[in-house]
């Protein structure tokens, strides 16, 4: 069976046949589809066909965040999956960040499709907004559509060809530092001592890609690149910007942070144990007193130590993450 190959249903479709797709070998479904997600009936009645039929399947649904409630986000906790939910240039940002806190309060999996160009009267300046505004929720991963096609739909009368392209080249930033860098856990804690907004420092990123020949037109893909080797350049910049704004004596406490993060996140994603030499104790940089970068590092005492990061087995059979020194 080739596991890369793409089939297309229709929503009748999908669901007579989802019971059969496993055997099929797809392992992996993306439900965009308004007949199943746009209306909580009809998505919690897939919810529970895909919990009976399928449940081995990972789903990608794109939702609208008005369907989102703790009831449909209890019917979901039975599925492995994750949500896209579309980030509109005009939106009610306290009744969107509203629906957002409940997925966050319940640690799911989602991200957002953000456009670059959204209609006609679209400037940077909007752009900017809804983008740090869009950060600002904790999305695991932030998507941008096609610039070429939203142009060509869309056009504009105050977003310049040249404001576009530093529009886009910020969202390739992005794509790279936060989205393939696995940055949610800690972006906000670790770039808040910079003072500057996610906008400005995906745009200042974005200058350094260029700069380092890092970018599209370079043939660089962050796709293809591991973890390990976006993360080294996260420290790289990261370094760079503390000691820009004069604050380096906060930057080991950063790199320990992103490296613990980042070894958690290869363990969970690559099944990759790791071990590591942090300043600080590991106990220490997971408490949530670590999200204020300054303040942590004016009370808690340094701690040099090896960490191993590794899976443990809980009575149950279970598996969960875990870390020692040693």
């Amino acid at each position: 069976m080739d596991t890369d190959k793409e089939y297309h249903f229709s929503a009748s479709r999908l669901e007579s046949e989802l019971s059969g797709l496993p055997a099929r070998g797809i392992t992996r479904l993306i439900i965009n589809d308004p007949e199943i997600t746009g209306q909580k009936k009809s998505f919690l009645k897939f919810i529970n066909m895909a919990r009976q039929a399928a449940p081995d399947i990972f789903y990608t649904f794109y939702i609208q965040p008005d369907i989102i409630d703790t009831n449909v986000c209890r019917e979901l906790e039975g599925l492995y999956f994750a949500l896209q939910i579309h980030l509109p240039a005009t939106v009610d940002k306290k009744h969107f960040a509203g629906k957002i806190a409940i997925l966050n309060r319940v640690s799911f999996v989602f991200g957002f499709d953000l456009d670059i160009v959204a209609g006609a009267e679209d400037t940077i300046r909007c752009f900017r907004d809804r983008f740090d505004f869009a950060v600002s929720l904790y999305p695991n991963h932030i998507d941008f559509p096609l610039l070429d096609e939203q142009r060509r739909l869309h056009g504009t009368k105050f977003y310049s060809a040249q404001d576009i392209k530093i529009a886009a080249a910020c969202a390739f930033a992005c794509t790279v530092f936060y989205s393939a860098g696995r940055a949610v856990p800690w972006f906000m804690s670790v770039t808040r001592p910079l003072r500057i907004t996610p906008a400005r420092f995906f745009a200042d990123f974005s200058e350094w890609l260029r700069c380092n020949n890092y970018t599209g037109n370079t043939g660089f893909d962050p796709d293809a690149c591991s973890h390990q080797e976006i993360e080294k350049m996260q420290l790289l910049f990261l370094q760079f910007k503390y000691e820009e704004k004069h604050i380096f004596h906060l930057y080991p406490l950063v790199r320990d942070i992103v490296r613990l993060t980042g070894a958690f996140s290869r363990l969970a994603g690559e099944n990759e144990e790791s071990e590591l030499e942090l300043l600080f104790n590991p106990e220490d940089l997971c408490s949530p007193g670590a999200a204020d970068i300054v303040r942590f590092a004016e009370t808690v005492c340094m701690e040099r130590c090896r960490v191993k990061i590794f899976s443990a087995t809980a009575p149950d059979g279970s598996a969960y993450p875990d870390f020692k020194i040693i």
